[in-house]
């Protein structure tokens, strides 16, 4: 008997060969801890991320479909897929609960739902290891993260660094503290002066409020975002982005930043903890780097590899 972290009781096989993932976070969550039985892969990694990725790994099967909570007709490939666990991981909430257990009632296929905060990645690889069957896998990547999370928590606070998360294209809507996106930075003690969820909520905000904070550091959206940011003339206005401080998290060989919320922002402690205090990537950044990727991501980049990463 398993019990998710919606206090929900779910007997799972003995033994447990196939798994499916409900959507990026899942799948992210899952690809970390058991590659080798995840039954496919609802988002295929770019070619650039392809060396990121060890060859066994790169082409599993395409999920084309999610099953829907009210539409029965996506549930055929999930049932050709011959699983035996459907695994959802992130925000827990009513909605969420309600689809898991409608398309597991349909589907007969046993799901369960993790919370996917940052803090409860250690919690969370050990209880799936042990329910997967790989429980020694689980603790090492328990270990690893919460090396990561507790050597980096606080770092940003003292002195304070006050940090703008942009969460759109055009930079004006903000990653809010109190929101998954704003996880890491709330970790590293940083100042969001985006804001926080149920303050303003998570409107847009006028380039005059933006610059009103005073940011230190800027993170865009993107690479392309971070281009734009530093070329518009009305950005320029703002200290650190005419000082050059606005950065895009690395996006190899998933996204650093924010979305999906899963385990992918981990290197994204290391890389913020960094660049937010404009503090040149060295040998401890990289063997932290290397360690977290050789864990979840079953690769060690080499130097040059590195160096790709976190080019801007």
């Amino acid at each position: 008997m398993f019990k998710d972290d919606a206090g929900r009781s779910v007997v799972l096989p003995t033994k447990v060969d196939r798994v499916f993932a409900a959507g990026a976070p899942a799948e992210i969550l899952l690809y970390a801890l058991v590659p080798e039985k995840l039954a496919g892969r609802n988002h295929q990694p770019s070619d650039a991320a392809l060396p990121f990725i060890p060859p066994e790994y790169r082409a599993l099967r395409q999920i084309v479909n999610l099953p829907d909570r009210d539409d029965p007709k996506y549930d055929a490939e999930l049932l050709a897929l011959d699983v035996d666990v459907y695994i959802d991981y992130g925000t827990i909430d009513d909605d969420y609960v309600a689809a898991l257990e409608a398309i597991s009632a349909r589907t007969k296929v046993p799901g369960i739902i993790l919370d996917g905060s940052l803090e409860n990645v250690p919690a969370v690889y050990r209880r799936l290891g042990a329910a997967l069957g790989v429980a020694e896998r689980g603790e090492l990547l328990a270990r690893e993260a919460e090396r990561v999370i507790n050597k980096y928590r606080g770092t940003l606070a003292d002195p304070p660094v006050k940090v703008y998360l942009a969460c759109s294209q055009n930079g004006l809507s903000p990653c809010v503290e109190g929101h998954s996106s704003g996880e890491v930075a709330a970790l590293l003690g940083a100042i969001n002066v985006g804001g926080k969820i149920g303050g303003q909520g998570r409107r847009p905000l006028k380039l005059d409020e933006v610059r009103a904070r005073a940011p230190d550091v800027v993170i865009a959206a993107g690479a392309s975002s971070m281009q734009a940011l530093r070329a518009a003339p009305e950005w320029q206005e703002l200290p650190a982005v005419s000082a050059g401080r606005v950065y895009a998290p690395p996006d190899l060989p998933f996204n650093w930043g924010p979305r999906p919320p899963s385990v992918n922002r981990l290197p994204s402690l290391i890389w913020l903890a960094y660049v937010a205090k404009g503090r040149p990537f060295d040998a401890e950044f990289n063997e932290d780097v290397r360690r977290l990727f050789a864990a979840f991501y079953h690769v060690t980049p080499t130097d040059a590899q590195l160096e790709q990463l976190v080019a801007d």
